[in-house]
Parts: C-alpha cells; sequence; structure tokens
C-alpha cells in the first residue's frame, strides 16, 4: 500500500511517499480500498505544526477519504465489506 506520510513539520517537502504493508483490521475496525481523498485546512495546519489534536509525526495525512470498504475486524458486521 502506499501512503503519503508527513514526517516532521514543515514545508511540502516533509511529505513522503511510502510503501507500507497492507493493513489488517483489529476488532471495531475496518479497511477502505481508498479511491479518492483530499487534505483539509487541518492537514495543512498538522504538516505545518501548528494543529494542537494532529497525531504525532511520522504520521499519514488526509483525514478526509472515500473508497470500498475491503475487510472488517472482529465486532464489526461482515456485510459492510464491499460497500462504498
Amino acid at each position: 500500500m502506499r501512503q503519503i506520510v508527513n514526517t516532521k513539520s514543515g514545508g511540502y517537502e516533509v511529505l513522503e511517499l511510502q510503501e507500507k504493508a497492507d493493513l489488517v483490521p483489529k476488532a471495531g475496525e475496518l479497511v477502505i480500498d481508498v479511491k479518492a481523498s483530499g487534505l483539509n485546512f487541518a492537514d495543512i495546519l498538522a504538516r505545518k505544526g501548528q494543529y494542537p489534536d494532529a497525531p504525532p509525526k511520522p504520521c499519514v495525512v488526509g483525514y478526509e477519504v472515500s473508497g470500498t470498504v475491503s475487510s472488517v475486524g472482529d465486532e464489526l458486521d461482515g456485510q459492510a465489506a464491499g460497500r462504498g
């Protein structure tokens, strides 16, 4: 899986495209096969180090995504898989 990682606070140069292993959902989680994502104002502030609720770096940016549920973890209804 490819992801854009915010490596530290700064300009656009701190964003890196990285390859990671595919995710496996834990209990109560699901995995989305992302078809589209967006960067909002909070993402930009987080990159700059100006968003107080941002996750610690390095972190994956893009709080908004759209796609299809590809797998679900325990405690979730299996009927969610395949839904967009």
